[in-house]
């Protein structure tokens, strides 16, 4: 009867032991899914925050936009940190689920066009344009 009660336990143990094993495969998981050919559903963003956010099937995108004097090739990434210092360029980054490398998006025509949409357009290009978010999802890790 020992037997039964003891193997019993270490049954029990071990098949709770796999499943909190599975459950945390989670970031494996969103890893595979930032595919660059699913297109976004809907974007959102705060220009005041320099902050965006891109829904797609699987779950949401999030990041961060700086405006700086640092040119760069439309969805081509950099692996020198861009800090926002009122330029016109414009730099996009993906903080969730991943933390991307900067991307640069565009050039404006003045420091306050930039301020007033570089957010806006990292999301919208996160959402609706592969070659972009190729650039981003690409550059996860690197």
């Amino acid at each position: 009867m020992k037997r039964g009660v003891i193997l019993t336990i270490v049954g029990a143990v071990m098949t709770t032991a796999t499943y909190a094993g599975t459950m945390c495969s989670n970031n494996d998981y969103l890893t595979v899914v930032l595919d660059p050919t699913i297109e976004g559903t809907t974007y959102t963003y705060n220009a005041g925050a320099m902050t965006w956010k891109t829904v797609f099937p699987y779950g949401n995108v999030s990041g961060i936009a700086v405006c700086n004097d640092t040119s760069g090739s439309y969805a081509v990434s950099s692996t020198t940190e861009q800090v926002e210092t009122g330029g016109k360029m414009c730099w996009c980054k993906m903080t969730h689920p991943a933390v991307s490398l900067w991307v640069f998006h565009r050039a404006y025509s003045s420091s306050s066009d930039c301020a007033d949409y570089c957010a806006n357009y990292c999301g919208l290009a996160v959402q609706h344009y592969s070659v972009f978010r190729s650039g981003v999802f690409s550059s996860v890790g690197k």
